[in-house]
């Protein structure tokens, strides 16, 4: 199919394979989308951190396994795959990694857990303290994504992996900033003026562009290294 039908073929091909992953990975992670909505209703200080403190027990089971899978389908489409299994894909992607997925989700969540408490109880007392805060919540973000991405990517193991993600996290700060705001520009969409993109988009959207730029930098260390050895 070419011109105005062929385009409008894409859109909606697109349209279907964000979608079904992106609810495929709602439904993963259903326990902790009752937490988060049930925060909103959380009525003094004891029950917010009650809710918080179960997502970050539930998070190394459920979420990183359920976002794991989701990148492992996002990097198919990004290498050029568009054409893979949706379903079958997502589910052999949450088996395959499950284990190495819940050990590293054990590590990072842990780290999350101690930067949000040391916020909680430091950053307060000026702004230079919480603007530190806020850059290490956007480092801790860009390592996370790239924790998905390399288990997907490659078969390093756990340490390592995580080592590499802290060191592509330190690289190509242009890259990093593209992913940011990125990120930034699905979420304020998608919670703040078109509610509907959270369960269609909002995850897979936020992968696609994380995977991209991953894959990007690895590209760019790659043409450098074979530079250096030439």
């Amino acid at each position: 199919m070419s011109g105005l039908m062929g385009g409008l073929n894409r859109v909606f091909e697109w349209v279907m394979r964000l979608s079904v992953i992106n609810i495929l990975w709602i439904l993963f992670n259903l326990p902790i989308c009752y937490l988060l909505f049930s925060i909103l209703f959380a009525t003094d200080q004891s029950s917010l951190f009650l809710f918080l403190l179960t997502i970050a027990v539930l998070a190394p089971f459920i979420f990183f396994p359920a976002t794991t899978a989701m990148f492992g389908v996002v990097r198919k489409w990004v290498m050029g795959d568009l054409d893979v299994p949706l379903l079958k894909s997502y589910w052999l992607f949450y088996k395959e990694n499950y284990m190495r997925s819940l050990t590293g989700g054990i590590i990072l969540t842990f780290i999350w857990v101690v930067w949000g408490a040391d916020f909680f109880f430091f950053a307060k007392m000026n702004i230079i303290i919480s603007s530190f805060f806020l850059v290490g919540f956007l480092f801790l973000f860009l390592m996370t994504v790239f924790f998905f991405s390399n288990t997907v990517h490659t078969e390093l193991k756990l340490f390592t992996s995580i080592k590499n993600s802290f060191f592509l996290t330190m690289v190509y700060p242009l890259i990093n900033l593209m992913v940011l705001v990125s990120s930034a520009i699905i979420l304020y969409m998608s919670i703040g003026v078109f509610t509907f993109l959270i369960p269609f988009f909002m995850g897979t959207l936020i992968a696609y562009v994380s995977f991209a730029a991953y894959f990007h930098k690895l590209e760019k260390i790659q043409d450098k290294t074979s530079e250096a050895q030439k």
